[in-house]
């Protein structure tokens, strides 16, 4: 498939990474000179330098032979513009990055109102959506869905105090199945084998049933605790979306505005949410309003630094759990390093749904970046063609640093052992680091 990306920023990077590993011809248009010779050095892709809006530029590109088109600049109408003129061209499928409320329709088809433009992703409203998933479950730091929603992945830090620590693998006694892809320890990221420990402080990803998830975190020593109280730092588009899901799900919720008309519009357009103006970085302000009783306190702020700040004051007042947007994704880890909870990138969230939309099809269900692009998630169905179909997991020689978590078949999870036959029809998630991901599509893809 031949994809043309308008706009090289992580978002525009990280589809084109992800779109040449499996194997796409990939054409990349971005107008600063910079940019463009990062992804020269960094990715086997055709750069073309100029205006993705503009026609010569596009037929530059190939627009004609295009099968579909990804515009995702920071400038609304040059990614609409260029959907709607890739269409004239016969472009099959187009994709645009639309920050602009009033051109995003507010459900959750991601279908757009404009001709020539197959889906609308507005980086505000998915990660609402996003972080309402988190607030679900309040002890998880990332939380994906697999296998039509019958499979969870869950990101959990092993706390001091829990039964596990310290124990192997291999002697987890835990009467549910499930499998650990995934340990982050110290900033390293390993997939672990059965003679490897729990420590205390390490992250790790678990995929399991979604229904057996709540056993097997408590098993795990981590409690699953509904949260009810909601604080959200900033009322714009995300904030508003945020403070409308959670009040459809009976939480209840307060946000901080500090602009006074913007705390009027969010009074009217909100039911139950109490909107309170005022500057959060204001200690009164937020022991006098409950910050340290919250279940969840979220900073929707546009400035990282006072995100991170404010996560900081709060966390020490006693909020439960903090989550905090981070425009920079270099800022996550030195965030969730000092103590704060969860940190939320916009960018690598549009990139994961953009993502989806494209790799419906070709045995390809859905590729979720995790850890701040430190792995990927893939889920793929077994065709007959497929170099996999009809061999044991034993017989296959899969490469190091990846590993299939679960089997979908049949409207049941499985957890494959060896002697598993991958069958057609079969759905299989599987986990892989950066190094070993593009080989892990010769697998599936026909």
């Amino acid at each position: 498939m031949r994809v043309i990306i308008i706009g090289a920023g992580k978002i525009g990077f990280n589809i084109a990474r992800i779109l040449v590993e499996q194997g796409h011809d990939i054409v990349v248009i971005e107008k600063d000179d910079a940019r463009a010779r990062v992804l020269q050095e960094n990715l086997d892709i055709q750069v073309v330098v100029g205006n993705g809006a503009g026609t010569k530029v596009l037929v530059e590109a190939g627009i004609g032979e295009a099968n579909l088109l990804v515009a995702v600049t920071e400038v609304d109408e040059i990614n609409m513009i260029a959907c709607i003129l890739a269409k004239s061209y016969g472009v099959e499928k187009t994709v645009a990055r639309v920050r602009n409320y009033e051109y995003v329709q507010d459900d959750n088809s991601g279908k757009s109102a404009f001709a020539g433009i197959d889906l609308i992703i507005n980086p505000e409203l998915v990660t609402a959506r996003e972080i309402a998933k988190r607030i679900d479950v309040p002890e998880a730091l990332d939380v994906v869905y697999f296998g039509d929603g019958n499979i969870q992945l869950l990101e959990l830090k092993i706390m001091s105090e829990a039964v596990v620590a310290e124990k192997h693998l291999k002697d987890l006694n835990i009467p549910y199945p499930f499998i650990i892809v995934a340990i982050v320890r110290a900033g390293e990221m390993l997939i672990p084998h059965g003679d490897d420990k729990l420590m205390a402080n390490d992250i790790i990803f678990i995929l399991a049933k979604t229904k057996d998830m709540m056993k097997i975190e408590r098993l795990l020593g981590t409690e699953r605790k509904k949260a009810e109280r909601v604080m959200i730092l900033g009322g714009g588009f995300t904030g508003y979306h945020l403070a409308k899901i959670l009040e459809e799900r009976r939480y209840s919720v307060k946000i901080i505005e500090k602009e006074y008309k913007r705390c009027m519009d969010l009074s009217n357009a909100l039911n139950n949410t109490l909107v309170l103006h005022g500057d959060a970085a204001d200690i009164d302000l937020l022991k006098s309003e409950g910050a340290g009783d919250a279940d969840v306190f979220v900073c929707l702020t546009d400035d990282d630094k006072l995100n991170l700040l404010v996560s900081l004051i709060v966390k020490h007042l006693g909020a439960k759990k903090t989550i905090a947007q981070v425009r920079r994704s270099d800022y996550i880890s030195l965030m969730e390093s000092v103590g704060i909870d969860v940190g939320i990138s916009p960018r690598t969230l549009t990139a994961n749904a953009i993502l989806r939309f494209i790799n419906r099809g070709n045995n390809v269900v859905s590729v979720t970046l995790l850890s701040d692009d430190k792995a990927e998630m893939m889920e793929f169905i077994v065709s007959q063609q497929s170099k996999i179909a009809n061999k044991k997991l034993k017989d296959i020689n899969f490469p190091n640093g990846a590993i299939i978590g679960t089997i979908y078949r049949n409207n049941k999870m499985l957890i494959p052992k060896g002697e598993e036959c991958l069958k057609p029809g079969d759905v299989v998630t599987v986990f892989a680091l950066p190094k070993s991901s593009s080989r892990i599509i010769d697998y599936f893809v026909v």
